[in-house]
Protein backbone atom coordinates (compact mmCIF):
# COMPACT_ATOMS: atom_id res chain seq x y z
CA UNK A 1 0.00 0.00 0.00
CA UNK A 2 2.11 3.03 -1.17
CA UNK A 3 -0.56 5.77 -0.81
CA UNK A 4 -1.67 6.98 2.16
CA UNK A 5 -4.81 5.48 4.20
CA UNK A 6 -8.12 7.01 3.99
CA UNK A 7 -9.77 8.62 6.77
CA UNK A 8 -12.58 6.12 6.84
CA UNK A 9 -9.68 3.28 7.18
CA UNK A 10 -7.63 5.09 9.92
CA UNK A 11 -10.98 5.83 11.76
CA UNK A 12 -12.10 1.79 11.40
CA UNK A 13 -8.51 1.13 12.22
CA UNK A 14 -8.61 2.79 15.68
CA UNK A 15 -11.71 1.67 16.73
CA UNK A 16 -10.94 -2.28 15.52
CA UNK A 17 -13.60 -2.43 12.95
CA UNK A 18 -11.40 -2.53 10.04
CA UNK A 19 -12.56 -6.05 8.14
CA UNK A 20 -9.81 -8.45 8.27
CA UNK A 21 -8.66 -8.57 4.84
CA UNK A 22 -7.23 -5.11 5.52
CA UNK A 23 -5.41 -5.52 8.87
CA UNK A 24 -2.39 -7.01 7.86
CA UNK A 25 -1.94 -4.76 4.85
CA UNK A 26 -2.89 -0.87 6.91
CA UNK A 27 -0.95 -2.44 9.71
CA UNK A 28 2.06 -2.49 7.43
CA UNK A 29 1.71 0.65 5.94
CA UNK A 30 1.59 2.48 9.80
CA UNK A 31 5.21 0.94 10.06
CA UNK A 32 6.58 3.01 7.22
CA UNK A 33 4.07 5.81 6.87
CA UNK A 34 4.85 8.71 9.39
CA UNK A 35 2.29 10.69 8.33
CA UNK A 36 -0.32 8.24 8.37
CA UNK A 37 0.75 7.10 12.16
CA UNK A 38 0.51 10.02 13.58
CA UNK A 39 -3.27 10.17 12.53
CA UNK A 40 -4.05 7.23 14.03
CA UNK A 41 -2.56 9.10 16.77
CA UNK A 42 -4.75 11.71 17.09
CA UNK A 43 -8.00 8.91 16.35
CA UNK A 44 -6.82 6.63 19.27
CA UNK A 45 -7.32 10.03 22.02
CA UNK A 46 -4.33 9.55 23.18
CA UNK A 47 -4.32 5.82 23.63
CA UNK A 48 -1.48 4.53 25.81
CA UNK A 49 -0.88 2.09 24.12
CA UNK A 50 0.50 3.83 20.93
CA UNK A 51 2.32 6.57 22.98
CA UNK A 52 4.93 3.41 24.01
CA UNK A 53 6.27 3.70 20.96
CA UNK A 54 7.54 6.56 21.69
CA UNK A 55 10.79 6.83 23.78
CA UNK A 56 9.78 9.60 26.21
CA UNK A 57 6.89 7.73 27.19
CA UNK A 58 9.41 4.51 28.21
CA UNK A 59 11.18 6.54 29.95
CA UNK A 60 8.54 8.00 31.99
CA UNK A 61 7.28 4.47 33.05
CA UNK A 62 10.66 3.04 33.75
CA UNK A 63 10.92 5.75 36.58
CA UNK A 64 7.99 4.63 38.10
CA UNK A 65 8.32 2.07 40.77
CA UNK A 66 4.83 0.41 39.52
CA UNK A 67 6.46 -0.37 36.28
CA UNK A 68 8.42 -2.94 38.01
CA UNK A 69 5.83 -5.15 39.90
CA UNK A 70 4.64 -6.63 36.82
CA UNK A 71 5.40 -9.78 34.57
CA UNK A 72 8.23 -9.22 32.30
CA UNK A 73 7.82 -9.67 29.11
CA UNK A 74 10.41 -12.77 29.25
CA UNK A 75 8.32 -13.94 31.80
CA UNK A 76 5.34 -13.52 30.40
CA UNK A 77 6.52 -15.22 26.56
CA UNK A 78 7.81 -17.74 28.34
CA UNK A 79 4.33 -18.19 29.93
CA UNK A 80 2.42 -18.35 27.26
CA UNK A 81 5.33 -20.70 25.30
CA UNK A 82 4.80 -23.13 28.26
CA UNK A 83 8.76 -22.86 28.73
CA UNK A 84 8.43 -22.07 32.90
CA UNK A 85 8.76 -25.09 35.47
CA UNK A 86 9.00 -25.69 38.97
CA UNK A 87 8.77 -22.25 41.52
CA UNK A 88 8.83 -20.02 38.58
CA UNK A 89 6.06 -21.18 37.04
CA UNK A 90 4.55 -21.25 40.47
CA UNK A 91 5.50 -17.67 40.69
CA UNK A 92 3.96 -16.32 37.72
CA UNK A 93 0.88 -18.25 38.06
CA UNK A 94 0.31 -16.50 41.81
CA UNK A 95 1.01 -13.21 40.32
CA UNK A 96 -1.02 -13.33 37.77
CA UNK A 97 -4.25 -14.54 39.91
CA UNK A 98 -3.74 -11.34 41.84
CA UNK A 99 -2.25 -8.84 39.06
CA UNK A 100 -5.84 -8.71 35.85
CA UNK A 101 -3.09 -6.05 34.05
CA UNK A 102 -0.95 -9.29 33.92
CA UNK A 103 -3.46 -11.12 33.26
CA UNK A 104 -5.21 -9.50 30.07
CA UNK A 105 -1.33 -9.04 28.84
CA UNK A 106 -1.11 -13.21 28.58
CA UNK A 107 -4.36 -13.52 27.06
CA UNK A 108 -3.20 -10.95 23.99
CA UNK A 109 -0.13 -12.06 23.78
CA UNK A 110 -1.30 -15.56 23.56
CA UNK A 111 -4.54 -14.81 21.20
CA UNK A 112 -1.88 -13.06 18.93
CA UNK A 113 0.08 -16.02 18.98
CA UNK A 114 -2.97 -18.29 18.57
CA UNK A 115 -4.89 -16.66 15.77
CA UNK A 116 -3.19 -13.86 14.20
CA UNK A 117 0.46 -15.70 13.90
CA UNK A 118 -0.81 -18.50 12.17
CA UNK A 119 -3.11 -16.77 9.99
CA UNK A 120 0.60 -14.48 8.73
CA UNK A 121 2.34 -18.05 8.63
CA UNK A 122 -0.91 -19.15 5.96
CA UNK A 123 -0.99 -15.81 4.59
CA UNK A 124 2.87 -15.85 3.23
CA UNK A 125 2.74 -20.19 3.06
CA UNK A 126 6.00 -20.32 5.26
CA UNK A 127 6.92 -23.38 5.84
CA UNK A 128 6.27 -25.28 9.58
CA UNK A 129 9.64 -25.05 10.59
CA UNK A 130 9.27 -21.01 10.29
CA UNK A 131 6.45 -20.74 12.59
CA UNK A 132 8.44 -20.82 15.33
CA UNK A 133 10.94 -18.83 13.55
CA UNK A 134 8.61 -15.87 12.73
CA UNK A 135 7.18 -15.97 16.51
CA UNK A 136 10.62 -15.89 18.30
CA UNK A 137 11.18 -12.60 15.56
CA UNK A 138 8.41 -11.11 16.94
CA UNK A 139 9.01 -11.54 20.08
CA UNK A 140 12.80 -10.01 19.60
CA UNK A 141 10.99 -7.05 17.94
CA UNK A 142 8.67 -6.48 20.54
CA UNK A 143 11.25 -7.05 23.59
CA UNK A 144 12.97 -3.93 21.33
CA UNK A 145 9.75 -1.94 21.26
CA UNK A 146 9.02 -2.82 25.06
CA UNK A 147 11.54 -1.95 27.74
CA UNK A 148 9.19 -1.80 30.05
CA UNK A 149 6.77 -4.49 31.68
CA UNK A 150 3.95 -5.38 28.86
CA UNK A 151 1.36 -4.97 31.62
CA UNK A 152 1.74 -1.13 31.54
CA UNK A 153 -0.14 -1.34 28.26
CA UNK A 154 -4.09 -2.20 28.87
CA UNK A 155 -6.64 -3.85 27.20
CA UNK A 156 -6.76 -3.01 22.95
CA UNK A 157 -4.15 -0.53 23.16
CA UNK A 158 -1.78 -3.73 23.51
CA UNK A 159 -3.64 -5.56 20.59
CA UNK A 160 -2.90 -2.29 18.66
CA UNK A 161 0.47 -2.54 19.01
CA UNK A 162 0.87 -5.93 18.21
CA UNK A 163 -1.03 -5.58 14.93
CA UNK A 164 1.17 -3.36 14.34
CA UNK A 165 4.01 -5.00 14.99
CA UNK A 166 2.17 -7.44 12.74
CA UNK A 167 2.48 -5.17 10.14
CA UNK A 168 6.30 -5.35 10.73
CA UNK A 169 6.08 -9.02 10.35
CA UNK A 170 4.65 -9.06 6.84
CA UNK A 171 7.38 -6.81 5.70
CA UNK A 172 9.71 -8.96 6.57
CA UNK A 173 8.13 -12.30 5.48
CA UNK A 174 9.50 -12.12 2.33
CA UNK A 175 13.04 -11.87 3.62
CA UNK A 176 12.31 -14.60 6.16
CA UNK A 177 10.98 -16.83 3.48
CA UNK A 178 14.03 -16.28 1.57
CA UNK A 179 16.46 -17.39 4.05
CA UNK A 180 14.59 -20.47 4.83
CA UNK A 181 14.42 -21.53 1.30
CA UNK A 182 18.08 -21.01 1.21
CA UNK A 183 18.94 -23.48 4.01
CA UNK A 184 16.57 -25.85 2.45
CA UNK A 185 17.17 -25.65 -1.21
CA UNK A 186 18.38 -29.17 -2.68
CA UNK A 187 21.56 -29.69 -4.56
CA UNK A 188 22.16 -27.20 -7.38
CA UNK A 189 22.23 -31.13 -9.15
CA UNK A 190 18.71 -31.49 -8.18
CA UNK A 191 15.56 -29.49 -10.52
CA UNK A 192 13.33 -27.45 -8.24
CA UNK A 193 9.91 -26.80 -9.10
CA UNK A 194 8.76 -22.93 -9.16
CA UNK A 195 5.79 -22.78 -6.85
CA UNK A 196 2.73 -20.91 -8.58
CA UNK A 197 1.23 -18.62 -6.04
CA UNK A 198 -2.41 -18.14 -6.27
CA UNK A 199 -4.28 -15.55 -4.95
CA UNK A 200 -4.26 -14.78 -0.76
CA UNK A 201 -7.94 -15.74 -0.14
CA UNK A 202 -9.46 -13.23 2.16
CA UNK A 203 -9.53 -13.99 6.27
CA UNK A 204 -13.25 -14.65 7.67
CA UNK A 205 -13.61 -14.31 11.01
CA UNK A 206 -15.82 -17.45 12.25
CA UNK A 207 -17.38 -17.43 15.68
CA UNK A 208 -15.85 -19.66 18.40
CA UNK A 209 -17.20 -22.97 18.73
CA UNK A 210 -18.56 -23.59 22.00
CA UNK A 211 -17.15 -25.96 24.23
CA UNK A 212 -19.74 -25.86 27.05
CA UNK A 213 -23.73 -25.24 27.35
CA UNK A 214 -25.88 -25.23 29.97
CA UNK A 215 -29.38 -23.81 31.03
CA UNK A 216 -29.16 -22.56 34.09
CA UNK A 217 -31.94 -20.78 35.95
CA UNK A 218 -30.64 -17.27 34.68
CA UNK A 219 -30.60 -18.41 31.03
CA UNK A 220 -27.91 -20.32 29.33
CA UNK A 221 -24.53 -20.53 30.21
CA UNK A 222 -21.65 -21.05 27.66
CA UNK A 223 -17.88 -21.54 27.65
CA UNK A 224 -16.42 -21.64 23.79
CA UNK A 225 -12.97 -22.76 23.30
CA UNK A 226 -11.20 -19.47 23.31
CA UNK A 227 -12.73 -19.12 27.14
CA UNK A 228 -15.10 -17.02 27.07
CA UNK A 229 -17.71 -17.22 29.39
CA UNK A 230 -21.11 -15.61 28.76
CA UNK A 231 -24.70 -15.85 30.52
CA UNK A 232 -23.16 -14.94 34.16
CA UNK A 233 -23.09 -11.30 35.21
CA UNK A 234 -21.04 -9.43 37.69
CA UNK A 235 -18.13 -12.63 38.22
CA UNK A 236 -15.24 -11.03 39.93
CA UNK A 237 -11.97 -12.74 38.33
CA UNK A 238 -11.71 -15.02 41.21
CA UNK A 239 -15.10 -16.70 40.72
CA UNK A 240 -15.26 -16.68 36.78
CA UNK A 241 -12.05 -18.28 36.94
CA UNK A 242 -13.57 -20.91 39.27
CA UNK A 243 -16.19 -21.83 36.85
CA UNK A 244 -14.51 -21.78 34.08
CA UNK A 245 -12.23 -24.85 35.40
CA UNK A 246 -15.46 -26.87 36.50
CA UNK A 247 -16.36 -26.62 33.55
CA UNK A 248 -13.08 -27.38 32.13
CA UNK A 249 -12.00 -30.33 33.81
CA UNK A 250 -15.30 -31.37 34.82
CA UNK A 251 -13.81 -32.33 38.44
CA UNK A 252 -14.73 -30.54 41.61
CA UNK A 253 -11.98 -29.86 44.32
CA UNK A 254 -12.97 -30.65 48.09
CA UNK A 255 -12.68 -27.85 50.64
CA UNK A 256 -10.06 -28.35 53.06
CA UNK A 257 -12.97 -26.71 55.33
CA UNK A 258 -14.01 -30.21 55.29
CA UNK A 259 -11.20 -32.01 56.96
CA UNK A 260 -12.16 -34.41 59.91
CA UNK A 261 -15.51 -34.14 59.72
CA UNK A 262 -15.52 -37.38 58.24
CA UNK A 263 -13.87 -39.95 56.19
CA UNK A 264 -14.45 -42.37 53.62
CA UNK A 265 -14.53 -45.61 56.08
CA UNK A 266 -16.84 -43.74 58.40
CA UNK A 267 -18.93 -42.44 55.67
CA UNK A 268 -19.12 -46.27 54.53
CA UNK A 269 -19.63 -47.86 58.18
CA UNK A 270 -22.51 -44.71 58.87
CA UNK A 271 -24.01 -45.87 55.13
CA UNK A 272 -24.21 -49.87 55.66
CA UNK A 273 -25.57 -49.69 59.42
CA UNK A 274 -27.97 -46.77 58.65
CA UNK A 275 -29.47 -49.37 56.26
CA UNK A 276 -30.01 -51.71 59.06
CA UNK A 277 -31.25 -49.66 61.40
CA UNK A 278 -34.19 -47.29 61.61
CA UNK A 279 -32.98 -44.64 63.81
CA UNK A 280 -30.25 -42.73 62.63
CA UNK A 281 -28.75 -38.63 62.30
CA UNK A 282 -29.40 -37.22 58.77
CA UNK A 283 -28.08 -34.00 59.14
CA UNK A 284 -26.04 -31.88 59.61
CA UNK A 285 -23.32 -34.49 58.94
CA UNK A 286 -20.25 -34.53 57.88
CA UNK A 287 -20.64 -31.04 55.83
CA UNK A 288 -19.78 -27.42 56.85
CA UNK A 289 -22.92 -25.27 57.98
CA UNK A 290 -24.28 -21.35 56.75
CA UNK A 291 -26.32 -21.28 60.18
CA UNK A 292 -24.81 -20.53 63.44
CA UNK A 293 -28.06 -21.87 64.84
CA UNK A 294 -28.31 -25.43 63.25
CA UNK A 295 -31.35 -27.65 62.39
CA UNK A 296 -30.89 -30.82 63.45
CA UNK A 297 -32.65 -34.15 61.71
CA UNK A 298 -32.31 -37.63 62.11
CA UNK A 299 -35.01 -40.84 61.75
CA UNK A 300 -37.70 -41.72 63.79
CA UNK A 301 -37.63 -44.85 66.51
CA UNK A 302 -40.74 -46.90 66.52
CA UNK A 303 -41.88 -46.67 70.18
CA UNK A 304 -40.15 -43.74 71.04
CA UNK A 305 -41.70 -40.70 72.90
CA UNK A 306 -39.70 -38.32 72.66
CA UNK A 307 -36.13 -37.26 71.54
CA UNK A 308 -33.54 -35.32 72.84
CA UNK A 309 -30.59 -33.95 71.37
CA UNK A 310 -27.22 -32.72 72.45
CA UNK A 311 -24.22 -31.01 71.10
CA UNK A 312 -20.42 -30.97 72.16
CA UNK A 313 -17.98 -28.73 70.90
CA UNK A 314 -14.19 -30.09 70.03
CA UNK A 315 -13.12 -29.94 73.38
CA UNK A 316 -15.83 -32.38 74.13
CA UNK A 317 -17.94 -29.74 76.31
CA UNK A 318 -21.60 -29.62 75.60
CA UNK A 319 -22.57 -26.28 74.57
CA UNK A 320 -26.44 -27.08 73.34
CA UNK A 321 -29.32 -29.46 75.41
CA UNK A 322 -33.10 -29.68 73.29
CA UNK A 323 -36.10 -30.02 75.01
CA UNK A 324 -37.73 -33.33 75.15
CA UNK A 325 -38.87 -33.41 71.34
CA UNK A 326 -42.00 -35.33 69.27
CA UNK A 327 -40.70 -34.21 66.14
CA UNK A 328 -37.50 -35.37 64.69
CA UNK A 329 -35.94 -32.31 63.91
CA UNK A 330 -34.87 -29.54 66.05
CA UNK A 331 -33.58 -26.06 65.78
CA UNK A 332 -30.41 -24.73 67.80
CA UNK A 333 -31.90 -22.08 70.60
CA UNK A 334 -28.94 -19.99 70.67
CA UNK A 335 -26.19 -19.08 68.09
CA UNK A 336 -22.85 -21.55 68.35
CA UNK A 337 -19.65 -19.45 67.59
CA UNK A 338 -18.72 -19.81 64.22
CA UNK A 339 -15.46 -21.32 62.46
CA UNK A 340 -15.59 -24.49 64.80
CA UNK A 341 -15.98 -28.22 64.52
CA UNK A 342 -18.99 -29.92 66.66
CA UNK A 343 -20.29 -33.49 67.89
CA UNK A 344 -24.35 -33.96 68.17
CA UNK A 345 -26.49 -36.81 69.19
CA UNK A 346 -30.18 -37.80 69.35
CA UNK A 347 -30.89 -39.62 72.34
CA UNK A 348 -34.72 -41.56 72.08
CA UNK A 349 -36.73 -41.64 75.02
CA UNK A 350 -39.73 -43.73 76.25
CA UNK A 351 -42.33 -42.85 79.19
CA UNK A 352 -39.73 -41.15 80.95
CA UNK A 353 -37.31 -43.56 80.28
CA UNK A 354 -34.61 -43.67 77.68
CA UNK A 355 -34.93 -46.86 75.40
CA UNK A 356 -32.81 -49.52 76.26
CA UNK A 357 -30.89 -52.12 74.41
CA UNK A 358 -33.19 -54.76 75.73
CA UNK A 359 -36.01 -53.33 74.47
CA UNK A 360 -35.76 -51.41 71.06
CA UNK A 361 -32.18 -52.41 70.16
CA UNK A 362 -31.27 -48.54 70.30
CA UNK A 363 -30.34 -45.48 72.70
CA UNK A 364 -28.45 -42.90 71.59
CA UNK A 365 -27.76 -42.37 67.42
CA UNK A 366 -25.27 -42.57 66.46
CA UNK A 367 -24.01 -45.34 69.26
CA UNK A 368 -20.68 -45.04 70.66
CA UNK A 369 -18.78 -48.02 68.53
CA UNK A 370 -19.92 -45.88 65.01
CA UNK A 371 -18.46 -42.73 63.69
CA UNK A 372 -19.56 -39.36 65.29
CA UNK A 373 -21.86 -36.98 63.39
CA UNK A 374 -19.76 -34.00 63.41
CA UNK A 375 -20.19 -30.57 61.15
CA UNK A 376 -18.82 -26.98 61.04
CA UNK A 377 -20.08 -23.57 61.36
CA UNK A 378 -18.30 -21.52 58.46
CA UNK A 379 -16.51 -18.61 60.02
CA UNK A 380 -17.47 -14.76 59.81
CA UNK A 381 -15.99 -13.52 57.24
CA UNK A 382 -16.81 -16.61 54.45
CA UNK A 383 -20.43 -16.76 55.73
CA UNK A 384 -20.70 -12.52 55.05
CA UNK A 385 -19.01 -13.21 51.44
CA UNK A 386 -21.23 -16.42 50.70
CA UNK A 387 -24.57 -14.47 51.78
CA UNK A 388 -23.63 -11.37 49.28
CA UNK A 389 -23.14 -14.28 46.91
CA UNK A 390 -26.73 -16.11 47.41
CA UNK A 391 -28.40 -12.47 46.74
CA UNK A 392 -26.25 -11.24 43.57
CA UNK A 393 -26.39 -14.55 41.41
CA UNK A 394 -29.75 -15.49 43.37
CA UNK A 395 -30.86 -18.56 40.69
CA UNK A 396 -27.72 -19.46 39.28
CA UNK A 397 -27.23 -22.99 39.92
CA UNK A 398 -23.72 -23.19 38.88
CA UNK A 399 -22.50 -20.38 40.11
CA UNK A 400 -24.02 -21.20 43.81
CA UNK A 401 -23.21 -24.57 43.98
CA UNK A 402 -19.25 -23.93 42.98
CA UNK A 403 -19.30 -21.17 45.79
CA UNK A 404 -20.91 -23.71 48.02
CA UNK A 405 -18.44 -26.25 47.16
CA UNK A 406 -15.39 -24.36 47.77
CA UNK A 407 -16.57 -23.55 51.03
CA UNK A 408 -17.63 -27.13 52.04
CA UNK A 409 -21.14 -26.96 52.21
CA UNK A 410 -21.91 -30.42 50.89
CA UNK A 411 -25.73 -30.58 51.30
CA UNK A 412 -26.37 -26.99 49.77
CA UNK A 413 -23.97 -27.82 46.96
CA UNK A 414 -25.74 -31.34 45.87
CA UNK A 415 -29.68 -28.88 46.39
CA UNK A 416 -28.11 -26.07 43.55
CA UNK A 417 -26.50 -29.18 40.85
CA UNK A 418 -29.69 -31.69 41.22
CA UNK A 419 -31.60 -28.39 40.09
CA UNK A 420 -28.66 -27.73 37.63
CA UNK A 421 -29.03 -31.10 36.27
CA UNK A 422 -32.85 -31.30 35.95
CA UNK A 423 -32.60 -28.38 34.02
CA UNK A 424 -29.74 -30.39 31.72
CA UNK A 425 -30.86 -33.94 31.67
CA UNK A 426 -29.07 -34.87 28.27
CA UNK A 427 -26.04 -33.02 29.83
CA UNK A 428 -22.69 -35.11 30.96
CA UNK A 429 -21.17 -32.31 32.68
CA UNK A 430 -24.07 -31.61 35.23
CA UNK A 431 -24.50 -35.37 35.45
CA UNK A 432 -20.62 -35.56 36.48
CA UNK A 433 -20.86 -32.35 38.72
CA UNK A 434 -23.60 -34.14 40.61
CA UNK A 435 -21.54 -36.74 40.82
CA UNK A 436 -18.25 -35.25 42.12
CA UNK A 437 -20.41 -33.94 45.32
CA UNK A 438 -21.78 -36.94 46.46
CA UNK A 439 -18.39 -39.10 46.08
CA UNK A 440 -17.09 -35.95 48.15
CA UNK A 441 -19.27 -37.41 51.17
CA UNK A 442 -16.63 -40.35 50.81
Amino acid sequence: MSEHLTQSQIEDYSRHNLPAAEVLSVSNHLVVCEACSRQVERALDGDVAFFTLKSEVFAETLSSPAGRTHLTLEQTTRYVDEALAGEELQAVKDHLEDCEQCEMTVNDLRAFREQVAPELNREYQLAPVMVENSWRRFVKALSSLLPIPPARIFGSALMTLLLILAGWLIWEAPQWKETEMAETTPSPTTPTATPVVSPTPMLIDKPALMMVQLNDARGQVTLDQEGNLTGIDNLPPAYERMIKGALTNQRLEKSPLLAGLISPEDSQIRSRNNLNREFSTIKPVGTVILSDRPTFRWSRLDGAASYIVEVYDDKFAKVATSPRLIDNSWTASKSLPRGKTYTWQVKAVKGGRDLTASNSGTLISPPPAEPEAKFRILDRARAVELMQAQRTYVGSHLTLGLLYIREGLLDNAELEFRKLRKANPSSAIARRLLANVRAMRG
